[in-house]
């Protein structure tokens, strides 16, 4: 069992001598109305009653930090000085502490209990115009936007791991900002609801009874007047505490990962052995399998024809007599072939008695195939099968579809000398192992799906392979909520595996892997490690709390980038887990409409997502769909959208969209998501096999030939500032550590900036030190 870092602890006895000396200019045994605190930036006025908190920034007005609650309870020990001031609130048995330095408010709140509070609770009355709100990459939100607020109340309550993608929030207050940084992102309620027509932000801590201190508080930064600025300040915040990791660094560590900046990030699919496009002739070698299958006499097609189900014989049957066999009846067989080719007892002696075997099938055979891995048997079944029908198949080492040496190479071909390829799942890399070679060849780096998330039932009907442990850790490794019962698997399936309690499979199945591959892969993705869903376990065997879930995560992640030198990543990319990984999924556009039906479940809908069906090209991912209306201006409209995280970890982590939206799944949001990519500098994501590739080749193309360049440049650089153009807000600027600027024109018309004009729909790359530029034009969505 690792040792995972330890939070700090500081016993109570300390922080009340702590407190006492510095809080000596003044005190007082109860309230004695409003508290001031100043500095040269801002007069801050706090009741300690109600906990309302009052700002004048310098030759400002007024502005709510935090507006009154009721019934909080007498005040208590009251102490202060010009920069400073504590008190008790003794109902809640809690020690409240404001200090000012600088521009910059420090609220902190220390119980000795167990139990909630509220603070603060920010109202969006006057002069807060919007919220700058890094939901997935960041949002701004208009406070008094009615289908905001509606929208961000019905996703009510969230928390400041998953909700927030960094755990702060900002103030557009017209000529300056606020950001509000939770320095105690666990065990918090995030609650977005409607006060008299404006959003309102509540949150609320719980001091948990597993923490041996139990404090939480903000740091509220007073900022200049940008869309970003909160970001950048908790970047600094960041950096103050020690919690920054640059890509640099992380370079220096892991030198693959250097292989990112350029690279776009494409899922391959199917990666069944054998596919339709590896057999030369469908109506010759339907005919030979099934007339060797009817034959008495052993063969290699009568082998085939046992191992087969009578509906893959039905198949080859229909296949054989027809002239020009059709796609779905070549899938079927295909992936029958695939699923014979996978057993140990493949070969029979007799089937393939007389016939010469290349030398490689010989020293398998010689080798004996319970004493062969996976790889070995696939690799000689390949072999069998190719030998025993000459003529009718491509070579072996070749076959596949997505995930195949021709897929890699059309690829290459295509002019993409620097991607992120990712395998749905290890067997990918198990069956086409001379892909993953080609893959490597060619600079390309090339990942698994892996996941530990929820653990099944040996026995689980419609379980998946990487949910599959075995039935004693089933029994004992699952989280365990407040009320003693495990808590339940993703979509419902199985129980949460506690991170702790699933260490050792985690060294076992990727130890086992690594071993295993022919050729080992250089890169590792691993599902919702940094999602931000993190748990209290109230298990005897593994209790946790939300932090030490956090750390077991991060640290099985670690050990697998560092005991391999693989490149990581993981959904989401939280905050939490940005020193850790190298890339994200589900940043720049996270997955949604789970609960919308016209998108996940009916399907008649225009909208309609699709199935995960064919396993070479699931609907899902592949099929495009226009946009739900209604859903635009939360995920897609530019006016609402901002580089939050990205200016605060774009020299940190490359994120990019979710696997459920990819760059190219909304046909008509394409060209904005282009633009969107362009003007943050982050890669697209794509979902391809050799079909696809074919249909979307020219997209890909001149998107990678303007992108590729750009982001090798700049993706060791910090985004450092962000502009709306027009006062529309449909032409935005971004600024990369000084060196470029992109300028997006996200409207249908002209602009011209700099004596340069954007056409419509384009964005323009500026050289600040040159004054060079180039200019892209993304083609026009579909429908």
């Amino acid at each position: 069992m690792p040792v995972f870092p330890a939070r700090p602890l500081l016993a109570l006895s300390l922080s009340a001598v702590l407190l006492a000396t510095l809080f000596g200019c003044s005190a007082s045994g109860g309230s004695s109305g409003p508290v001031t605190l100043a500095s040269d930036n801002w007069t801050i006025q706090i009741d300690p009653e109600s906990l309302e908190v009052t700002a004048q920034p310098s030759g400002k007005g007024d502005v709510q930090i935090a507006a009154p609650q009721e019934d909080l309870g007498p005040v208590k020990s009251l102490r202060q000085s010009d920069h400073e001031a504590s008190w008790e609130l003794e109902r809640h048995n809690l020690r409240v502490s404001f200090r000012v330095d600088g521009d910059v408010l420090h609220a902190h709140f220390l119980a000795t209990q167990a139990g909630a509070f509220t603070w603060p609770v920010t109202a969006g009355g006057a002069p807060v115009r919007a919220y700058m709100l890094p939901l997935f990459e960041g949002s701004y939100v208009p406070a008094d936007d009615a289908e905001w607020v509606e929208f961000l109340g019905w996703q009510s309550p969230g928390n400041t791991t998953e909700t927030l993608s960094m755990p702060f929030w900002g103030l557009d207050c017209g000529d300056y900002t606020l950001a509000y940084i939770v320095t105690n992102q666990f065990n918090n309620e995030l609650v977005f609801e409607d006060r008299g027509g404006k959003l309102a932000i509540r949150l609320t801590h719980e001091f948990m009874p597993s923490w041996e201190r139990k404090e939480y508080g903000l740091v509220i930064r007073l900022g200049e007047a940008s869309p970003i600025e909160p970001a950048r300040q908790y970047r600094e915040w960041l950096m103050e505490q020690g919690q920054f990791v640059s890509l640099a660094d992380k370079m220096e560590q892991t030198p693959g990962v250097e292989k990112l900046l350029g690279a776009p990030h494409i899922y391959l699919w199917g990666d069944g052995l054998i596919s339709r496009y590896d057999v030369l002739d469908w109506p010759r070698l339907t005919k030979m399998i099934v007339d060797q299958g009817e034959s008495s006499r052993a063969s290699a097609g009568k082998r085939i024809w046992d191992l087969m189900d009578s509906e893959a014989r039905k198949e080859l049957a229909e296949a054989a007599s027809l002239e020009y066999p059709y796609r779905y009846l070549k899938d079927q067989i295909a992936r029958a072939l695939s699923g014979v080719l996978a057993r140990r007892d493949f070969y029979a002696e007799a089937a393939w008695r007389g016939m010469q075997l290349p030398a490689e099938a010989q020293e398998l055979l010689r080798q004996g195939t319970p004493n062969l891995n996976e790889p070995q048997v696939l690799r000689l079944n390949s072999l069998l099968l190719e030998g025993a029908f000459p003529g009718q198949f491509a070579t072996s080492s070749r076959w596949g579809n997505g995930v195949s040496v021709k897929m890699i190479e059309r690829l290459a071909e295509g002019g993409f000398d620097r991607l992120w390829l990712g395998l749905a799942s290890w067997e990918g890399a198990l069956r086409h192992p001379q892909a993953v070679k080609k893959a490597k060849e060619l600079g390309y780096l090339i990942g698994t799906y892996d996941s530990y998330h929820s653990i099944h039932h040996p026995d689980q009907v419609d379980s998946w392979k990487t949910a599959q442990f075995g039935l004693e850790p089933y029994e004992t490794g699952a989280i365990i909520g407040r009320d003693g019962k495990p808590l339940t698997g993703f979509k419902g399936t199985g129980r949460l595996f506690s991170p702790i309690a699933a260490w050792p499979y985690v060294q076992k199945r990727v130890t086992g892997l690594m071993e295993t591959f022919p050729d080992p892969l250089n890169s590792w993705f691993i599902d919702c490690d940094a999602y931000g869903e993190v748990h209290d376990d109230y298990s005897e065997l593994h209790p946790a709390t939300q932090e030490d879930d956090m750390n077991a995560r991060l640290h099985r992640m670690a050990w697998i980038r560092d005991a391999y030198g693989l490149v990581i990543g993981s959904e989401g990319g939280a905050a939490y887990a940005a020193p850790v990984i190298h890339f994200a999924h589900g940043m720049m556009t996270p997955v949604f409409g789970w609960m919308d039906p016209d998108l996940r479940k009916n399907r008649e809908s225009e909208y309609f997502l699709g199935r995960s069906w064919p396993p070479d090209a699931p609907q899902a991912h592949v099929k495009q769909v226009p946009l739900k209306p209604r859903l635009r201006k939360y995920y897609y409209d530019p006016r609402f959208r901002l580089p939050l995280y990205q200016a605060v970890f774009h020299d940190s982590v490359v994120a990019t969209h979710h696997w459920g939206s990819a760059s190219l799944k909304f046909k008509d949001q394409v060209d904005t998501v282009e633009l969107l990519e362009l003007l943050y500098n982050v890669p697209p994501m794509y979902h391809m096999n050799l079909e696809e590739f074919e249909k979307h080749r020219a997209t890909m193309k001149a998107h990678y030939a303007f992108f590729s360049p750009l982001h090798r440049e700049l993706g060791l650089l910090p985004l450092t500032d962000f502009e709306w153009v027009t006062s529309d807000q449909m032409v935005q600027r971004t600024v990369f550590g000084g060196r470029v600027e992109m300028v997006a024109n996200f409207a249908e018309t002209d602009f011209e900036y700099r004596e340069t004009v954007v056409p419509g729909r384009s964005i323009l790359a500026r050289w600040l030190e040159t004054g060079d530029t180039r200019i892209f034009t993304p083609a026009p969505p579909r429908g």
